[in-house]
């Protein structure tokens, strides 16, 4: 699993059971990596009894609670969960930009169904909303349907361009031996 992975991210360092663990400055720049699951664990650099310890981000159904939360050393987290892999260095920056993008939709998205059915109307049996009248002219119809297709196609291209630049992690199946 370990030379799959190396050579799938040949950029990327990656460390298997046995390999020596890396300096303390290479974490400088780095405080993210990969376990062969996929999942992502975090180092945990504040003051404390677990600095430089890491623990994984989220809970995955694979692990009890308390492995989930439970901060652990290097060697025990490449020994239990190996090989582990660095991330691409403008990951979170990515990561960032995506979630933006997607808040941005979603605002967008509030915004057209607030203005288009009104807060008064919402739960209501109103069919269309105040916006958007049956008795409406076919112009006013028109411009304000073009209006909502116009900002939603906005944001499907900012998240497209955003997903379409990034290296994100996503939990990858892992290989089977038979």
């Amino acid at each position: 699993m370990t030379q799959a992975r190396r050579r799938e991210h040949p950029d990327r360092t990656t460390w298997r059971p046995g390999d020596a663990a890396p300096a303390d400055d290479h974490w400088d720049w780095q405080e993210f990596v990969v376990d062969g699951e996929g999942d992502l664990w975090i180092r945990l650099a504040v003051d404390g009894p677990h600095q430089g310890e890491w623990q994984m981000r989220g809970h995955k159904e694979r692990l009890t609670f308390e492995e989930g939360i439970k901060p652990v050393p290097w060697q025990d987290l490449v020994a239990r969960y190996g090989p582990i892999t660095d991330l691409p260095g403008d990951w979170y920056r990515q990561r960032t930009e995506i979630l933006e993008a997607v808040a941005g939709a979603m605002s967008d998205m509030d915004d057209i169904l607030f203005h288009a059915w009104g807060a008064h109307t919402l739960g209501t049996d109103h069919v269309r909303g105040p916006l958007i009248r049956e008795d409406g002219k076919d112009d006013d119809i028109v411009s304000h349907a073009q209006n909502i297709t116009d900002r939603l196609t906005q944001q499907a291209a900012r998240i497209r361009s955003s997903l379409a630049a990034a290296h994100l992690v996503t939990p990858s199946e892992p290989e089977r031996t038979s």
